[in-house]
């Protein structure tokens, strides 16, 4: 069974999944909040069930991508709370002292979003099998035969359920303390443990940990809220950048800016043209302006 631990309380948090591989945070949102979410993903899921609908295909798993750009609660809400950034940053900060020759200054850095999206399992569907996330980074693992070793992890995933999650609706399957297994060790099925929520609740997990989408046998369908974490280094899994407007981002608070990759987090790291990319937004406000303002208006 997974740990249920307060948001309120993030060392106790770290504690866990540095045992575990992951956590069942209590008191992470609440109903309104996300009645708020279900409805942002709600014309996005419907769509696409609609679409196979008429294709005469299974409804299936529905997803709802680009989630982080597509909630604003979830996005300035939910990730932007001061101890849910602790925790992630905890373990996916990358601290370093770059070499030169005449002296260096410490460079560290913040993990960025790597994916979102909204899953919405369908009646009927099987469990995924089990895996870890980080293998779309082709990591690979050796035994922590010492205890959990923090800096040998690049990815976390955070699951927010829309609905109560139960075994019979699929809640995700979790194999406690797998992180700390080698690549080689394989789980067997009654290791994995069902992390069953209520709303209001969330699921903060490291990418090297063993776990899998569950079955849903019942007749509704199951979403839950996905956010993916990665090192500021790591390409994300998802190329949001192609799809994100810059009429969208500069709606974004800085904070969302920073963290899906807006903003530099060191002197060098995501530049754009040598240039911090949330200063082209600004340079572009700036010049609409000056072609708005009574000042630049020729009359004739």
């Amino acid at each position: 069974m997974a740990q249920r631990v307060s948001l309120e309380d993030p060392e106790r948090v770290i504690r866990a999944i540095e045992s575990d591989g992951g956590v069942i945070l209590t008191g992470f949102s609440n109903v309104a909040e996300v009645k708020k979410v279900n409805a942002d993903a709600a014309p996005y899921l419907e769509a696409i069930i609609e679409e196979r609908k008429s294709r005469n295909q299974d409804r299936g798993t529905a997803r709802c991508t680009r989630f982080f750009g597509r909630s604003e609660t979830a996005r300035e809400v939910w990730l932007q709370q001061p101890a849910f950034l602790q925790i992630v940053n905890h373990f996916l900060r990358t601290e370093s002292v770059p070499y030169n020759d005449k002296g260096s200054t410490p460079i560290t850095t913040d993990a960025i979003l790597s994916a979102s999206a909204t899953l919405d399992i369908g009646p009927g569907m099987q469990a995924q099998d089990l895996h870890r996330d980080d293998f779309i980074w082709q990591q690979t693992h050796t035994a922590h035969s010492e205890g959990y070793k923090l800096g040998s992890d690049v990815g976390m995933g955070l699951l927010v359920p829309g609905v109560r999650t139960t075994r019979e609706n699929g809640a995700t399957l979790f194999v406690p303390a797998s992180h700390l297994w080698d690549h080689t060790r394989r789980p067997q099925a009654l290791e994995a443990v069902a992390v069953e929520m209520d709303v209001g609740e969330a699921f903060l997990f490291l990418a090297s940990t063993v776990h899998a989408g569950g079955a849903n046998s019942t007749l509704e369908g199951r979403p839950v809220h996905g956010f993916f974490y990665c090192r500021s280094w790591i390409r994300p899994e998802e190329n949001q950048h192609m799809w994100f407007t810059k009429q969208e981002v500069r709606t974004w608070s800085s904070a969302a800016q920073k963290q899906a990759g807006y903003l530099l987090d060191n002197p060098f790291l995501g530049h754009c043209n040598e240039v911090d990319p949330v200063e082209l937004f600004r340079a572009s406000d700036r010049r609409i302006e000056e072609q708005t303002s009574p000042a630049s208006t020729s009359y004739i």
